[in-house]
Order: structure tokens, then sequence, then C-alpha cells
């Protein structure tokens, strides 16, 4: 009998992550020979030696969060071509003796975002994106690929300047001090940073400014209503949570890690609900 797979999330903090939750059920419903997946706690001053541990104790695959992406487009040996240009990685696989860096992130954040969103507010479209680390690049990048124009803005300005020259896609960097400047054209707001979480809040928009047939999205979908999104509701703003981003990606790993693409159903996401 084959030996059970052993796949988990590693991030920096991880209890926020639904991802067990979402790897799991698939797990059971496929009847897949694996170990329950887990969350790990992964300090980035300790990455490859937490990471090669794992990977020596049989690990197959990991689901990577923030602030660790980069840390592990760093540390894959082989990527795909989207995990070369966004440089950032959220799935790591280990097989053949290798290290394989996938970012399921891009096609997550496509597929979780509705026609009408699409082309009302994207597609010949500023979008702005809040932040400028691993979830930011596949947020610019998908948006592109959707016919948008990101304005990336971020509070350190050299690694905005870095994305857009990474990324080879048309974009714009924005200074955090000059965004009231250009607020009131931008038809999708997207927040890519951790500020929402736990005590943390999220002051980089002027909701007073914004375009009253704005989008508003942010990646945070624990808690599920955001104070970001909370406010966009507030002024009656389509808005969403990064939950079906989430279990989007999540797909794409499972698919890599088991052979299998499992579909997003009701009944995943009432148990997602009752969390």
């Amino acid at each position: 009998m084959n030996e059970a797979t052993k796949t988990g999330v590693i991030g920096f903090p991880v209890d926020h992550s639904v991802s067990p939750t979402i790897h799991n059920y698939w797990i059971n419903k496929h009847q897949i020979n694996a170990d329950l997946y887990k969350k790990i706690s992964v300090d980035p001053k300790f990455f490859e030696e937490e990471v090669l541990r794992l990977k020596e104790n049989g690990t197959l695959g990991l689901n990577v969060t923030v602030p660790l992406k980069e840390l592990a487009f760093s540390f894959s040996e082989e990527q795909t071509e989207i995990a070369k240009q966004t440089r950032a990685v959220n799935t790591l696989t280990f097989k053949n003796g290798k290290v394989y860096g996938d970012n399921t992130d891009v096609i997550g954040f496509q597929r979780s975002l509705d026609k009408e969103t699409v082309e009302n507010n994207i597609a010949n479209k500023k979008c702005l994106v809040l932040g400028a680390g691993g979830a930011a690049r596949a947020v610019a990048c998908a948006l592109s690929n959707l016919g948008g124009t990101p304005f990336i803005c971020n509070r350190t300005l050299k690694n905005a300047l870095k994305i857009q020259q990474e990324l080879r896609i048309q974009s714009e960097v924005i200074e955090e001090e000059n965004l009231s400047t250009v607020i009131g054209e931008i038809s999708f707001i997207v927040n890519t940073t951790s500020l929402g979480l736990g005590d943390t809040e999220n002051n980089a928009v002027d909701f007073t400014q914004v375009n009253h047939r704005a989008f508003v999205y942010d990646l945070i979908y624990n808690p599920k209503l955001t104070k970001f999104l909370s406010v966009a509701k507030e002024k009656s703003l389509g808005y969403q949570n990064g939950m079906k981003m989430l279990i989007e990606q999540a797909a794409e790993s499972f698919k890599i890690w088991h052979n299998i693409h499992p579909k997003n159903s009701d009944e995943l996401m009432n148990v997602l609900e009752e969390l």
C-alpha cells in the first residue's frame, strides 16, 4: 500500500487559514490516501531549514501564504511560466528529488470574479492594487489578463516599482500620498495586504472620494467582512472577500498534487460559512 500523501499550508501567521477545511473536505470526498492537510507556522527567518525539514519528512506539497510567497519562489528549483512572471509561488511540490514552484493565485483570482464584474469594472478600466507582496503580483497579473490597467500602490514605493518592472505588464505605480488624485477614476479596488487581519485596519483609501460604481475586493476572507469591506458596504458599493479565490486556487493546487480537479459546491460553501 502506498504511503499516505502529506500536504499543508505554511505562513506567518497561519492561524487564520481555512485551507485545511477545504483540502480535507476534498480529501474525504474523493477518498484520497492522504494525511490530514495541516497548518504549519514558518518564520521567514527560518524558511529554508523549516521547508527542507518538511520535505525530508515526506511532504508532497505545500500551499504558501503571507509573507512567504517570494521566499518560496527563490527556494523552488523549477517554476511554471506564471510563477516566473509573478516571481511569487503559492504552491510547492516535492517530487523526483526536486522542488517545483507554481502560482495558482492568478487563475484563482480570475475564476473568483463574476463575468459582470469583469465587464463593468475591470476590462479597459483602471484598477487599484493595494500592496506589493506575492499576492499583489498575482492580482496585478490577473487584472492585466482580464484587460484592466493595474495601479499599484504600496507604502514602500520601491516595492511597487519593483513589481511594475518585473511583471512587464501595462501598469502604473501611485504613491499613497497621491492616491486622492486618481481614486475617483478607479473602477476596481483590491486589497492584497494583511491589513484587516486581527486588530489591524486598512485606511489607505478615502471612500468619500471613491466612484459610486466602483467594486471593492479584499483578499482577506477571515473575518468575512473586514472593516475595509464594511465601509464599501456602507457606501453601497459592490464588494467581495477572498473566499472564492481561496477555493479556486486551492482546487488548482489539489489537482497538481492529487490529479483530481475538485469543484466548488454549495455544500463546501456551507461548511465554510459555519466556521
